[in-house]
Parts: structure tokens; C-alpha cells; sequence
């Protein structure tokens, strides 16, 4: 087989060809200027570096109380799952090698002493920081290398270089140092060729919560001047300045002691401030608590809705939430199975397969239940064996009510059929029988039911013209086990009619 250049000309391998075993998209061919940073790559940062800020300063802004429970509410939802293992590394198709196996054992032995659960939550603080970088603490057991904890380190100690590998270079920043291998995992939030440091969503928060704590103290003032009533005095007519000025030392005392002592003819009232100015400026913190909820959580239900929100808002609040879940679970996979792989550099050869880390999902015996549900009322039945199976119930603790052979009532106008001499008259009598059971013998209704089945081209079809018709009066349940009666029926009818048109 031949290979062809852009030119149509075959390329020949027998010669040297660096080009394609080399990088040509360099930082130094495109003119970066890297010498200037001591060969360590700036921090790209938009907003860190616009501000002109270190990425210590996001540290400041857990202290916000919206931007601290979004973090929470995010990370916990990874860190309550429990249902997590190790399971040695298996080639496809074939049985766990011996010595993969004893591998696994062994790190799972290691990782019982250390607390995972603060491993995790480090982990976790990537999304927000852009990076967590963890240190692997080794020390000699039993002729091997076992593994005493796993510490996540400041990363400001860390930066990468004009080739995105990652340097220690501490505090100091002037010099840099390549990570041992089997050392050190990272894990990154969303990294890029130009930005390895990953994306932060905390940088993303540094205007909002700026704005947010402007406004607050604003509006601190606001309700210390205004929030209180006034004390409003009326002079007499024919006082002066003096008396006016002891008038206003009076009602000053008076906001301390409630006591004043006023000339005759002076008129007192307290008085508050009116209109929507308060609410002017809560609206404008709300602003920016949705602002940074839709940074770090991808919703704004909490912050927007005030309890308010409606049932597809929530669903949806829900689904966006569920989604971030997964990503963050994906990194914390990631991770562990990036250091699975360095126990297995340092204490293996490479055939040896790396133990594999992974959640197990609880199987949802609900959605299993409402299968079998929507089954048995299409006529299904099962045998006891299904449920142990599916539920894990011993036989001894369930019986069946029923027998699995009988016939469904359901069924009764399906086998009609085989003896009907008009299909048309059949499905006629098979919704005579169906739609007073549904709407309570209600003749109007009844007719606009025998439309709805007569005008639906598909099943959904029916359920949602159903829906508007019933409304709150059949909950969807009824409906579901309404609509596939009839379209039971309808089916037969359909292989009946097609019967007779092929005998025809």
C-alpha cells in the first residue's frame, strides 16, 4: 500500500521524513516569546491577568456565602456516592492474570489507611482552580514501594513549561524543576494547548463578587440612614436660631432616651422613608448570586426562583445538575485510575495490567418496577424466577397472585377477532367497551375520546391528545394504561383488516 503527499507524488519511507515525526506547531515557531518568562509558560487566565492577580486571590472568595455553598452543593453531590472499588485489570476476553490481580489487593490495601474522602474533595477543587496537583508519599514495605498518602500541594508551587509540562518551581518562581514520573497526578479542569493550567470558574467569579460586596455595604448604609424612622420637628413661628438649634439637641437626646423637653407651639412626628429603593438594591445582589450560581453550578433555580419555580424548571435544574455531576465524577475516575497506573509503574513491569477504578451505580429497582408494571398491563406475566433475579428475593419470602397462564381481561377483545366477520365492527365494540371505564360513562366526553382514537396517527399522539382532554381528572397512570388498551385494540384490529384484504 502506498501512502501520497498533497502533490499526488508517493511518499517514500525509506528516506527520512521529520516532519511527520516532529512537532511543527512550536510555541517558538509561532514567535512566542517564552525566553522572557524563564522558559515557564504566564499564566493565561483572562480575568487573573486583565486584574493583574496571582490565582491566591481565589482562595478569598470562598469567603462569599453564595460562591461557599455553590462549592459545596457541587462537590458533595460526587463525594456521597460510596459505592466505588478497585478491580484488577483484565485484557478482553480473557480471565484476570494472577499477578494483576495481587496488584489490585495490594493498592486497595494501601488506599484503607488513607481518608479518600478528603482525597476526593482535593480532586474536586479543580473545576474551581483550574488544577490540583497530588503528591504520591511512597515508603519501603515488604520489598515493595507501598503507598503511605496521597496530598494535594499548593499550586502556585507548579507551572509548565513551553512544552505543557508541568515544573516545580515553589514559591520563588525562579527556577523549575521536571515532576519525577510516579510522583505526582494532576488533575485539570477543561485544559488546552495554550491554557495547561485548566479553566477556572472561580476567576470567572472575581467580578460578581467585587460587585456583590460593593453592594452590600451600599445597601448597609442605606438601611442604617434610611431604615430607621425620623424624627421630624416643627418650630414655632417665631423662633430663632438658638431655639431651633436646642430644638435639634433635644430630638437628638431623644433618639437615645425617648425624652424631650420642646417650647409650647412645637409639633413632633416621625416619619420613614418611602418606595422601592431597598428592593432596588437586594434586586442587585440577587443579580449577581444568580451571576455566580451559573458559574459554578450551571443553574439558577436556588438563587432565582425563591421557591417559585415550576415543575419543568426544576427538571430541568435537575438534568443540568446531574450533567455536572457526571463530569465531575469522570475527573475523579480519571485521577484514580492515573494513580493505579503509577502503582503499577512503580511496582510492576508494564505487561502487568493496572487495577481499574470505577462507581457502581445502584441498580434502580423503581424504573425496573414501573417496567414491569406497563408489561403485565399489555398482558405479560411472570414466573417467580424473574423476580429473584431482578429484585434478589429469595423464593421462600414471595408468592405470586395468580397464576401465570391466565388470560387478561385486557385480552377479551383481542381474541374476539379470530371470530369477527367485521373488523370495523369489532373496533367499534372494543371502544364501546373501553371509554366508559375511562370517563364514567360521560357521553360527551365519551365522543370526543372515539375522535381522539379514530384521528391519532401514533401512540404519542393519542397520549398527549388524551392528556389535553382528561386534564386533572385521570392521573398518568390511567392514561398510559388507557392509551395502550386502546391502542391493544387497534393493533388487533389492524391485523385483522389486513387479514381480510389479503383473502380478499
Amino acid at each position: 500500500m502506498l501512502i501520497y503527499d498533497h502533490k499526488g507524488d508517493p511518499i517514500d519511507f525509506g528516506e527520512s521524513h521529520t516532519d511527520l515525526t516532529t512537532e511543527f506547531a512550536t510555541r517558538l515557531a509561532a514567535g512566542a516569546d517564552v525566553g522572557s518568562f524563564l522558559g515557564k509558560l504566564p499564566d493565561p487566565d483572562p480575568v487573573l491577568r486583565k486584574r493583574g492577580e496571582y490565582d491566591d486571590v481565589l482562595d478569598d472568595l470562598t469567603a462569599d456565602d453564595q460562591v461557599c455553598m455553590a462549592i459545596q452543593n457541587r462537590k458533595l453531590r460526587v463525594l456521597n456516592k460510596q459505592d466505588y472499588d478497585f478491580s484488577p485489570g483484565q485484557a478482553k476476553g480473557k480471565d484476570v492474570a494472577a499477578d494483576a490481580a495481587r496488584l489490585c489487593d495490594d493498592l486497595v490495601a494501601d488506599l484503607e489507611a488513607i481518608n479518600l474522602r478528603n482525597v476526593f474533595s482535593s480532586m474536586l477543587d479543580a473545576p474551581f482552580y483550574g488544577l490540583t496537583v497530588l503528591e504520591l508519599i511512597w515508603e519501603p514495605r515488604g520489598g515493595k514501594l507501598r503507598l503511605a498518602d496521597i496530598v494535594a500541594k499548593p499550586r502556585s508551587w507548579f507551572a509548565f513549561d513551553d512544552k505543557n509540562r508541568p515544573v516545580f518551581c515553589g514559591d520563588t518562581y525562579t527556577y523549575d524543576t521536571p515532576l519525577p514520573p510516579g510522583k505526582f497526578v494532576l488533575v485539570r479542569h477543561f485544559p488546552t494547548f495554550e491554557n495547561p493550567y485548566g479553566l477556572r470558574l472561580l476567576s470567572r467569579c472575581l467580578w460578581p463578587v467585587a460587585f456583590k460586596r460593593g453592594g452590600i455595604e451600599f445597601l448597609t448604609r442605606f438601611c442604617e440612614k434610611f431604615g430607621q424612622p425620623w424624627v421630624l420637628a416643627y418650630a414655632p413661628h417665631n423662633a430663632d436660631r438658638a431655639a431651633r438649634m436646642s430644638m435639634a439637641g433635644d430630638l437628638a437626646a431623644m433618639v437615645q432616651d425617648a425624652v424631650a423637653v420642646l417650647p409650647n407651639g412645637a409639633k413632633v412626628e416621625l416619619a420613614s422613608a418611602s418606595g422601592k429603593a431597598g428592593d432596588l438594591h437586594e434586586g442587585y445582589l440577587r443579580r449577581w448570586d444568580k451571576a455566580i450560581s451559573k458559574v459554578l453550578t450551571g443553574q439558577t433555580l436556588t438563587a432565582e426562583m425563591d421557591g417559585n419555580g415550576s415543575r419543568a424548571a426544576s427538571e430541568t435544574h435537575y438534568s443540568v445538575a446531574e450533567d455536572i455531576a457526571d463530569a465531575d465524577l469522570f475527573l475523579v475516575v480519571s485521577a484514580m485510575n492515573d494513580i493505579a497506573l503509577a502503582y503499577r509503574d512503580v511496582n510492576a513491569p508494564a505487561s502487568v495490567l493496572a487495577p481499574v477504578f470505577g462507581y457502581d451505580e445502584p441498580e434502580d429497582f423503581d424504573a425496573q418496577a414501573d417496567l414491569d408494571k406497563k408489561l403485565h398491563s399489555v398482558g405479560v406475566r411472570f414466573k417467580k424466577s424473574h423476580f429473584s433475579r431482578r429484585y434478589g428475593l429469595a423464593d421462600d419470602e414471595f408468592d405470586l397472585d395468580g397464576a401465570a397462564t391466565d388470560v387478561p381481561a385486557d385480552h377479551a377483545a383481542y381474541i374476539e377477532f379470530a371470530d369477527a366477520q367485521d373488523a370495523q365492527e369489532v373496533i367499534d365494540k372494543a371502544v364501546a367497551e373501553i371509554i366508559p371505564q375511562a370517563v364514567k360513562a360521560n357521553a360527551e366526553i365519551a365522543t370526543q375520546i372515539e375522535k381522539i382514537v379514530r384521528s391519532a396517527e401514533s401512540f404519542e399522539d393519542m397520549q398527549i391528545m388524551l392528556a389535553e382532554l382528561l386534564g386533572q381528572d385521570a392521573e398518568q397512570d390511567e392514561l398510559t394504561e388507557l392509551a395502550g388498551r386502546i391502542m391493544l385494540n387497534a393493533q388487533a384490529f389492524g391485523t385483522m383488516a389486513a387479514q381480510e384484504e389479503a383473502d380478499g
